[in-house]
């Protein structure tokens, strides 16, 4: 049966989520387990999402709305735009998918980043499509002009996708570098290039100069922006995200989606979680609190990190305290903390820190602490 297998699945290195908990207390036989590790809300979905999907529970005999009308009418009126732009998903991950399926045949090629989203690779494999990855800079952002400069030698490639800010990295692509990478791909094959600028982030974002990603679309038309609600809005378990794009390539996308894709839960709990700009607004600070704080951790232990516009933070451990991501993963695991290695990312050096609760961050930040400390002493040794 293998042989009946393409080699392009046969090969393909699947996505590999953040350590459950139970996982951990189960193999370290720990009771408390501290998990900074997938970017989630650390303080849960919105009130207002918990009360409305429980009320939903009685109604689960019943297929959701395929269309998803009340959710789309709900993020319309958010974002003033029309509802035959937005596409729904089962997370921002099934759009990615959607996209691919629809403006890609085996053979052909996306183009990215190194260190980009590793989502964009797998989904990209699946279908057989390649995955063309640009260096970053020394900066540890994207270099736009080695990514036009791969569109323009690569005939088969469709697509470029560009996380704004990154995961991992956390850095971001202000709209002066934008605009290059616009005017590049316009100039490309008739501007017939597919731009997908993933905002999974766009709302823990501080900086003044991080670019509306609405706006993006009327610089470049032939582009799709990708939201979700399993970050700042607590939603991860449901599995809820969306793609806005023009009618064009929306009624395209939409062909090849699923019927019922989005369950009546994460379409009742989205619509009411997009309501509670309260709750929105103490996840920002709360995020803000937490980033602080472990930008003077770090700083006191003396490990270098990237600024971060997301809800983590990408540390040097190598630099810092001269073990690699997955060792000081492996050390502060057995102490029941998880944090993020990301050697699948080309990131060998690095550790993803997810920003979590008050007394999360304080209690693996001593475990992080503690373990430099080892590392230093082995050191001098």
């Amino acid at each position: 049966m293998m042989s009946q297998v393409p080699e392009y699945i046969r090969t393909l290195v699947p996505y590999v989520p953040g350590k459950p908990i139970e996982e951990t207390q189960r193999e370290f036989k720990i009771k408390k387990v501290i998990k900074l590790a997938s970017n989630e809300n650390p303080l849960g979905p919105s009130p207002v999402a918990r009360k409305a999907v429980k009320a939903a529970l009685r109604n689960l005999h019943r297929y959701p709305d395929g269309a998803g009308f009340n959710l789309k009418r709900a993020i319309q009126k958010s974002l003033s735009i029309s509802s035959d732009s937005l596409i729904l998903g089962n997370g921002s991950n099934e759009v990615v998918d959607h996209i691919i399926r629809t403006y890609c045949i085996a053979g052909d090629a996306i183009v990215t980043s190194q260190a980009a989203f590793i989502a964009y690779k797998i989904c990209a494999q699946v279908h057989g499509v390649r995955t063309l990855e640009a260096p970053l800079d020394s900066r540890m952002q994207f270099d736009v002009g080695a990514i036009a400069e791969l569109v323009r030698k690569n005939e088969r490639a469709r697509i470029v996708f560009i996380a704004n800010p990154n995961n991992p990295t956390g850095t971001y692509l202000k709209l002066p570098e934008l605009k290059k990478l616009f005017k590049a791909l316009s100039s490309i094959r008739g501007g017939s290039v597919l731009l997908v600028l993933d905002y999974a982030y766009w709302e823990y974002v501080t900086a003044s100069d991080l670019p509306d990603p609405l706006s993006l679309l009327k610089e470049y038309p032939n582009s799709i922006v990708l939201r979700t609600f399993s970050k700042i809005y607590g939603l991860a378990g449901l599995r809820l995200g969306y793609g806005i794009a023009s009618p064009e390539i929306i009624s395209n996308m939409e062909k090849v989606r699923q019927p019922f894709n989005i369950n009546s839960l994460a379409l009742i709990g989205g619509e009411a979680a997009l309501a509670d700009r309260s709750f929105v607004k103490k996840a920002w600070k709360a995020n803000q609190q937490g980033m602080k704080f472990w930008e003077k951790q770090l700083t006191r232990i003396s490990v270098p990190f990237w600024e971060s516009q997301g809800n983590f933070i990408l540390a040097d451990v190598q630099k810092g305290m001269g073990m690699t991501g997955p060792e000081v993963y492996q050390a502060c695991l057995k102490k029941g903390v998880i944090f993020r290695p990301v050697s699948n990312y080309g990131l060998h050096h690095a550790l993803r820190i997810s920003i979590g609760t008050s007394e999360e961050n304080e209690k693996a930040a001593e475990v992080l602490s503690r373990c430099s400390e080892k590392a230093l002493k082995r050191k001098k040794a």
